[in-house]
Formats: C-alpha cells, structure tokens, sequence
C-alpha cells in the first residue's frame, strides 16, 4: 500500500512542479507582451514628497514610474522608481523596487526600497548594515560608477539592489554604467565553492577511498557554502528560477550543483547532495558524532515519514500554484547561515532540529527536508 501511495505522491509532485513552471512561463510571456507596465506601480503624494523635500508645494507625475517636485513652480527634485527597467533583476526571492531621490543638483539624497517579497532576513540584514546609504550625496555620474561589495551573507539580495539601482540612472543619463564590472569577491566565492563540489563528486564516485576526504568536504561545504557564501539548494530558490529566471552571472556554479544533483540520483539511484554537499546536513551529521545512545527508527515509522515529507512538499506547491504567496525561506531551516538575518521562528526550528541529530540520525534530511525530497524523487520506487 506504501508503494502505491509513494507513486501517486510522486506523480502528483511532478505534475505540480511541471504546472508551476508553465505557469509562470505563461505569466512571464504576459509580462513581457506589457513592457511599459511596471511590476511595481510606485504612488507618490505631496506628503510623501515633503519628507524628502521639506520645501515641496507641489508634484507633478512623468512616465515611467517618476515623479518631479516643485516649489513655487520650479523644480527642486525628483523621483525614480527602478521599476520597470529593473523588472528583471532579482535576488534571492524576488525583484526588489527601490525609490531613488535626487535634488536640483542631481544629487542622490536617499534610496530607498519599496515593498517586495524579498527574504525577510536577507533584506532586513541588508538595510541594517547602511548598504543603501552608500550612495546618499553622489551625483548621477558618480552613483553609476560607484563600486560597493556586496553584504556578506546576502549577495544576491544587495548585488540585485546595487544592479537595479546602477541601471535606473543610466537610464536616466543615457551613460554606461559598469553593471557588469568584475566583482572578485563574487568570483574567489563561486570558485571555492565550484572546488568543495568537485571534491564532494569524488567522494560520491569513491565512497571507500575517501572517508577523510568526505569529513573534510562536508567541513569545508560548512564554511564555505554555508556561512561565506550562502549557496545551498533550497525550495526558496527553485522557486525563484521558475518565478524570475535564473543569473548566470551570480549563479553558474549553484547551477551546476543543482544539475548534478538532480541527474546524479537519476541514473546512479544514490543521494549526491544530500549525502556529501549539503552545509545543513554535515552541520547534523556532525553533532550527530557526540557519543550517546542513538534511537534507532522502525522501518514502519521510516515509511510514514516518507510518505509525509512528499505530502508536505506536495502542500507547499499547491500553496504556491494556487497563488498564496508567502516566504519559502522561512520553510528550511537553511538562513541558519545567515545568522544575523535569522528571525525566531527559524532559530527555533533549526535548535530543535540540531539537538534532535545528536539522538537521530540526520533528522531533517531523512524525514522531512522539501528540497531533499524533490532530489529523491528519481529514487524512491
């Protein structure tokens, strides 16, 4: 009866995978046959516009999702959304709009992020640290051009501010900004971890070689996936390549580890991610080595536990085709990581989860992980 149930849970999973894709692809096409309609509609009232300019009497509407600000009938400022231009530039979760201000002297005098459906922690963690401030008084020309690093732990999110933003001014200049200027913190980050996966595709190819090996890949996927650049595969960021698109540009090697492991489970019916690359299962695999007694799961409780994790998974795709939004990243327990961006919720979760590994085997991975369960599809029968 498990295995009937296992099938139909896994077809059903595929089908609502396959709906969500099309269905974006259909709103994507709908999107881009309307251009000149912003995502994000930005509305400015005459109050709004005095905290920005204490000496506005009056605003006057442009196209293009701006606004001029008046005293006395000349203007002292302006108004630009980075809607639509930046429509297609998104970070870990979603696109995020921003507000910019700029004087008569075409000076920025704030930024300012509109409302989004960006990770909560990432983009709380982003505004906490002055990331946006750093263009509060450059001009025009100097904002374009200006070169800022992006927050650790939230590269997506602050890279797609800093691009949103470089390519509203150079819209409004008609100048070209270096949007794509080498950034070598992003390419030391994406080659250390290309290098901790193919040390991870070792072990997986010569499980009885490496031993040593796997315990230092899984440290070193810690460090380096986990809390210095973020990169773990989650249903968060599926979701956003099938929303948004995928970034070549800051996201090649994630790529490729998603690939692999979607294709290694395939053909070789063994867990690739899972097992050697995952920062949050090495974290539970890890703790899981404190010497005490361990409870050992019946296999009728493994059956039901596989049973609900697709049930869950299944759940949260109906949630997201049927149109109810909400934050996935707060589904996994993965922005552990990110500890500063963290919310209590998730801390919760994750404290829960690491104690239970000292007393079960890799709780999260083997009974409940969402992103696990779809790398499993190609093996469960």
């Amino acid at each position: 009866m498990s295995k009937i149930i296992n099938k139909a849970l896994n077809i059903l999973i595929i089908t609502a995978i396959l709906f969500l894709i099309g269905k974006n692809s259909y709103d994507n096409h709908i999107e881009k046959q309307k251009l000149s309609q912003p995502k994000y509609e930005f509305v400015m009232s005459i109050d709004e516009a005095k905290t920005h300019f204490p000496k506005a009497d009056s605003i006057s509407r442009n196209e293009n999702n701006s606004y001029h600000i008046y005293e006395n009938g000349n203007i002292i400022g302006l108004a630009v959304n980075t809607s639509p231009f930046s429509d297609d530039i998104f970070g870990y979760n979603s696109i995020t709009p921003l507000t910019i201000y700029i004087d008569e002297n075409d000076k920025i005098i704030e930024v300012e992020v509109c409302p989004n459906k960006e990770s909560r922690g990432y983009m709380n963690k982003v505004l906490k640290s002055g990331y946006l401030k750093s263009w509060d008084g450059l001009d025009i020309v100097e904002a374009l051009n200006h070169q800022i690093d992006a927050v650790s732990g939230c590269t997506y999110t602050s890279t797609a501010i800093s691009q949103s933003l470089q390519i509203r001014l150079q819209e409004l200049t008609s100048q070209k900004a270096k949007l794509h200027s080498w950034d070598w913190n992003l390419f030391a980050k994406q080659l250390c971890v290309l290098i901790v996966t193919i040390l991870a595709l070792i072990c997986f190819f010569n499980p009885k070689k490496t031993k040593k090996l796997r315990i230092i890949t899984l440290s070193l996927s810690i460090l380096i996936l986990g809390f210095w650049s973020n990169s773990l595969l989650s249903l968060a960021m599926f979701y956003n390549w099938i929303t948004n698109g995928i970034s070549l540009t800051m996201q090649l090697v994630i790529i490729f580890i998603a690939a692999v492991s979607i294709i290694l489970p395939l053909v070789t019916k063994k867990s690739f991610y899972c097992q050697y690359l995952c920062p949050f299962g090495a974290v539970q695999e890890f703790v899981g080595m404190i010497p005490v007694k361990k409870i050992t799961v019946s296999a009728k409780l493994y059956k039901f536990f596989s049973i609900l994790r697709k049930v869950i998974l299944l759940t949260l795709l109906v949630l997201l085709a049927s149109g109810v939004t909400f934050d996935l990243s707060m589904v996994e327990p993965f922005s552990i990581f990110s500890y500063q961006t963290i919310i209590f919720e998730v801390a919760l979760l994750t404290a829960v989860i690491v104690v239970a590994s000292i007393f079960i085997k890799k709780p999260w991975c083997n009974y409940i992980c969402p992103t696990g369960t779809i790398f499993k599809l190609g093996m469960w029968k």
